[in-house]
C-alpha cells in the first residue's frame, strides 16, 4: 500500500475528532473500526495496540478511510459504537464495541424508550437476583442470547438460601435494567452450555436457568433503575420486606 505521510498539524485541525475504518482492498470487508484525531488512523501501521489488526496489516491487501471527522468527542464516540454495532463486533477485529458503547449504542427500542423516562424502582413485588452485565453487555449489546447467558451466569457469592427462593434473575447495565429472566432452577456454575459468551470460572459459583420473563414481569422492571453491585445483590419480600429509603434501598431486618 502507498505510504500515507503524517498529517500536518493545519490538516489534524481541520480533521479535528474523526472515526476511521480500515478495511480489506479486495473483498471490500471492513475489519476494523476506530476513532481518534491528529495521526491516531496511522498509528495502527506502525504499532497498533491490537494484536489482532496489527497482524492483519502485515500483509498488503488494506487500506483506511475516515468515516466522518470535524467531530466533538462524544459525536465521534456515537458515530464509532453505531458503526461498530451496524457491522457487528464479531465481523470485526475489535476487541469492544468502542468506548461508547454502554452510552451510545445499539439498544432494542422499547428498552431505549423505558429507559428515556426511567424512574427508580421503589417497589420490589418479587425475590429477585440482581447483577451487572456491564462487561459482556459492551461487548454483545442487545443480542437476546447474549442478554440472557450474562444474566444466568456464573456467579459468586449467592447462597443457596437465596438462590432457592429467587424468582427472577435482572440483567443491569449501569443502573438500568436491560433483562428479565425467570429463576427456574440454580445449579452449579459448569453444568450447562454457553454459546455466545465463555461460562468463565466455575469454582464455587453457580448459574441460572429459565427463560426470558413474561411481557407483564417485564413491564414492571425492564429499562428502570435499581443498584447492581459487583458481586450479585438481593432485593425483595424473601422474608422481611426491603424499603427504598432516600434513594436506596434498605432491608427491615
Amino acid at each position: 500500500m502507498e505510504i500515507v505521510p503524517k498529517f500536518s498539524a493545519t490538516q489534524a485541525d481541520q480533521l479535528g475528532n474523526y472515526v476511521y475504518v480500515y478495511y480489506d482492498t479486495e473483498s471490500k470487508e471492513p475489519f476494523y473500526i476506530g476513532r481518534g484525531r491528529a495521526n491516531r488512523v496511522l498509528s495502527h501501521m506502525r504499532s497498533s495496540h491490537n494484536d489482532l489488526v496489527r497482524d492483519r496489516i502485515d500483509g498488503e491487501n488494506y487500506d483506511f478511510d475516515i468515516l466522518a471527522y470535524g467531530l466533538d468527542v462524544e459525536t465521534a464516540k456515537k458515530v464509532e459504537a453505531a458503526a461498530i454495532d451496524l457491522i457487528g463486533v464479531d465481523n470485526l477485529l475489535n476487541k469492544s464495541r468502542g468506548s461508547g458503547a454502554m452510552q451510545y449504542g445499539r439498544v432494542n427500542v422499547r428498552t431505549l424508550l423505558r429507559s428515556l423516562a426511567s424512574d427508580d424502582i421503589t417497589e420490589i413485588h418479587h425475590n429477585l437476583i440482581v447483577v451487572s452485565i456491564n462487561d459482556t453487555y459492551e461487548k454483545y449489546g442487545d443480542d437476546p442470547q447474549a442478554l440472557h447467558e450474562s444474566t444466568r451466569g456464573v456467579w459468586a457469592g449467592i447462597s443457596d438460601e437465596k438462590a432457592d427462593e429467587s424468582e427472577y434473575v435482572v440483567g443491569v447495565v449501569e443502573g438500568r435494567v436491560v433483562y428479565v429472566m425467570t429463576a427456574a432452577a440454580s445449579l452449579p456454575a459448569g453444568s450447562t452450555e454457553y454459546f455466545v459468551r465463555g461460562d468463565g470460572e466455575a469454582e464455587g459459583r453457580i448459574e441460572f436457568v429459565g427463560r426470558t420473563a413474561d411481557e407483564e414481569i417485564q413491564d414492571l422492571y425492564l429499562g428502570r433503575r435499581i443498584r447492581a453491585g459487583q458481586r450479585p445483590m438481593y432485593y425483595g419480600p424473601f422474608h422481611d420486606k426491603v424499603y427504598f429509603v432516600d434513594g436506596e434501598w434498605r432491608s427491615a431486618r
